[in-house]
């Protein structure tokens, strides 16, 4: 098996675990609401402003590899971005960091305690986002679409 498949098939583990951990947590939430495992955990979240595109990144770990899920986030030049990170990765180390140099992002993420970050995209191009606090983690890209 190549370097790549492996690395695409970790991703895949990735994000089906964490759809799991989704899916447990709105079980126990429903049945602890008395509800029935099948019905809808939570409330819709509040609608951003106009402009604003929101986004959940979440640090995990599949087959000791550290990742932050999704791995990409696309958005348009100009859009107001607002990423709530949660370091969900399990071990005596709860600190994770998060990185977007291009946009001086730049979060320690400690596990139960998710933070927001905001800013406006306003550089078009593809920009790396990775862990500061640990090199050897896997991270990802922002997409900025240009202005049409």
């Amino acid at each position: 098996m190549t370097t790549a498949n492996r690395t695409m098939l970790k991703t895949m583990a990735a994000i089906a675990a964490v759809a799991t951990l989704m899916l447990m947590g709105a079980n126990r939430i429903a049945m602890a609401q008395g509800a029935a495992p099948s019905a809808p955990a939570a409330p819709a979240p509040a609608m951003d402003e106009p402009g604003t595109r929101s986004f959940t990144v979440v640090a995990v770990e599949v087959d000791d590899a550290k990742i932050w899920l999704p791995s990409v986030i696309a958005v348009d030049q100009g859009d107001k971005v607002k990423l709530t990170l949660k370091n969900l990765v399990p071990g005596a180390v709860n600190q994770h960091g998060f990185t977007i140099p291009a946009y001086n992002v730049t979060e320690v993420v400690t596990r139960g305690e998710p933070k927001t970050v905001t800013f406006v995209a306003d550089k078009a191009g593809v920009f790396p986002f990775s862990c500061q606090l640990h090199p050897a983690h896997i991270g990802g890209s922002l997409i900025v679409e240009p202005k049409k």
